[in-house]
C-alpha cells in the first residue's frame, strides 16, 4: 500500500462568481487583493469549505449589519421614548450651558480669562524667559558624552 500525495487546488467564490486562485497568498491576502475590484470584500469574512475532488473552495461572505442607531430608535426618542446614555448626557450638557450653571470646565475657563490672571501669567512668562536666556557672548556649558565602554551592559 502506497501513499499518494495530491495537490489541493483552491477556488474562491464571491457572490456566485468564481475567482481564480493566486498562488503563494493566504486566503485573507487573496481577499485583500480582490477587494480592489470588489470594494465590499474589505470587510468580508473568508469561509473555508470542504475539500471535494482535490479542490477546496473558499467563500467570501459580506459582513451584514447596521451602522449606528436605526430609524426605529431615533423615532422612539423623538416621540418621548427612552434616550441612549450618550444622547442623555448631551442633552444634560446643553441644558446646563443654557441655564448658565456649567461645570468645573467652564469655571476654570472663566477664571483663566480674568485680567488679573492674564497679567500674572504674562509676568511669570517674562520672568522665565529672562532667567533662562543666556547672554550672546556667554560661554556655553560643556557637554560630555559617555563612551560605549562606560555604559552598563544590556542584559
Amino acid at each position: 500500500m502506497s501513499i499518494a500525495v495530491l495537490e489541493i487546488k483552491r477556488a474562491f467564490r464571491y457572490n456566485g462568481i468564481l475567482l481564480p486562485d493566486v498562488p503563494g497568498l493566504e486566503p485573507r491576502e487573496v481577499r485583500d487583493l480582490y477587494s480592489a475590484q470588489y470594494p465590499e470584500l474589505v470587510s468580508a469574512e473568508v469561509e473555508p469549505g470542504e475539500v471535494r475532488d482535490g479542490v477546496q473552495e473558499f467563500t467570501f461572505r459580506k459582513a451584514v449589519g447596521t451602522k449606528g442607531a436605526g430609524r426605529k430608535s431615533t423615532a422612539m426618542t423623538a416621540r418621548g421614548g427612552e434616550a441612549g446614555p450618550r444622547l442623555a448626557a448631551l442633552l444634560a450638557r446643553i441644558q446646563t450651558d443654557a441655564a448658565g450653571t456649567a461645570g468645573a470646565q467652564s469655571k476654570l475657563s472663566n477664571a483663566l480669562s480674568r485680567r488679573s490672571v492674564l497679567d500674572r501669567s504674562a509676568a511669570l512668562s517674562r520672568f522665565a524667559d529672562a532667567t533662562l536666556e543666556l547672554p550672546r557672548n556667554a560661554p556655553r556649558p560643556d557637554r560630555s558624552a559617555a563612551t560605549s565602554d562606560m555604559l552598563a551592559p544590556v542584559a
